[in-house]
């Protein structure tokens, strides 16, 4: 087939990818045509530049005017990442780390954006956070088996201790210092932006560096959507703060950019162009958490998540791929095989490490069962990324 479209899918903070050799201006699309060679082969070349160590990923779409595209996922690392890499930060000028007591709706009058739907709204408030939750303790070491009587107060406490650990490296990126505003962004991957009326853009420096591979750069691209914004003289209980959305497209190695509101901009009376003192912190997207908490409610039977193993049945399968190891091929036989009937199949569990093939080996079973028209596969995913890599491994191993 010939090759008809070729493209970069993302932006990594303090790297830089581009279709073709080095230039002053990256090339994130291209006619595939461009990089044709005899024989309808083709020869692509992605180049890269980086200020920064780290490890930076990226998407290279292949459009053969067919569907689904071919995807192949590119990772380069620059350096090697030293020990002390995360626990010294270097501090960039004029911002001084933030350790204050963090900003909740108990302490402070927060004006929200208006990016939130009325449902979503309901969901934080239901699930309110760790230090503003009267029914969560933090227990330490508590090693109580799980029950079907304590399932799901172990499951909540086990959310609202995720939430706290990641609010920690979130609160890591909190700052003191000048924001500079601007009316309008230019990336040189996605154009002009003007902000709309009334608001404005500003630029934040970080004192971490912001790479994949680095926690407060993970966090930030996992977990964070806003931010809290106020003058540094907002010190007294119920000064209002204001909060913004963080632009994640047009975020760089140690700064970021947020969207300041029109109630912002307009009661703090911020112009284009200008220098402010603020303190800033950056604020943790609940409402995935929200949603676990949930759906840990409106969990029906227990017995489905923590079923009594010693009456359960394991399926058993005599389909084998040379492509998948011991481990990988004993799932897929727990997947795809048949069992008795009569005795209750546990859910399967497969975790490992980065790199281990738990997607490949999903996509694979997936495959299997697609061959019986009578069976339906449901793939559900945290991110379409995530959906992405199922994608690649499919057409792997198709």
């Amino acid at each position: 087939r010939q090759l008809v479209h070729v493209a970069l899918l993302k932006q990594e903070p303090g790297a830089s990818f581009s279709l073709g050799e080095n230039s002053s201006e990256p090339c994130i699309y291209s006619k595939g045509e461009r990089f044709i060679s005899k024989n309808m082969t083709y020869a692509i070349t992605v180049s890269f530049t980086s200020t920064h160590r780290g490890l930076y990923e990226q998407w290279l779409v292949l459009d053969f005017e067919m569907r689904p595209v071919l995807l192949r996922k590119l990772k380069v690392r620059i350096g090697q990442q030293l020990l002390d890499d995360t626990k010294d930060p270097v501090l960039n000028h004029g911002v001084i780390l933030q350790s204050a007591k963090r900003w909740t709706r108990g302490n402070r009058v927060i004006i929200p954006c208006s990016c939130r739907t009325e449902k979503q709204e309901d969901l934080l408030k239901e699930y309110k956070p760790p230090q503003l939750n009267i029914h969560y303790k933090p227990s330490c070491n508590n090693q109580t088996a799980l029950t079907d009587e304590n399932y799901k107060a172990k499951m909540h406490e086990f959310l609202y201790n995720e939430e706290r650990a990641e609010d920690q490296v979130v609160s890591r990126l909190n700052v003191c210092g000048q924001i500079t505003t601007m009316d309008r962004l230019d990336s040189p991957k996605f154009g002009m932006e003007f902000a709309p009326q009334g608001e404005l853009f500003c630029s934040v420096s970080i004192p971490y560096k912001l790479t994949i591979d680095s926690p407060e750069g993970l966090a930030l691209k996992r977990s964070v959507q806003s931010a809290l914004i106020a003058p540094l003289d907002s010190h007294h209980p119920n000064s209002k703060v204001y909060e913004a959305r963080v632009l994640q497209l047009v975020t760089r190695a140690n700064q970021i950019h947020l969207q300041l509101f029109k109630q912002c901009c307009s009661d703090l009376a911020l112009k284009h162009n200008k220098s402010y003192k603020m303190e800033v912190q950056f604020q943790l997207d609940r409402h995935t958490l929200c949603s676990l908490h949930k759906a840990v409610d409106l969990l029906p039977d227990i017995s489905r998540v923590l079923p009594d193993l010693k009456n359960c049945g394991v399926p058993v399968s005599d389909i084998t791929y040379e492509s998948l190891n011991s481990k990988q091929q004993s799932a897929l036989g727990f997947i795809t095989g048949n069992h008795d009937g009569r005795s209750f199949i546990a859910p399967l569990l497969i975790y490992g490490p980065f790199g281990t093939g738990k997607t490949f080996t999903i996509a694979t079973a997936a495959i299997e069962l697609g061959k019986d028209p009578q069976n339906k596969v449901l793939i559900c995913t945290h991110t379409n990324r995530c959906m992405l890599d199922g994608r690649q491994a499919s057409l792997i191993q198709t």
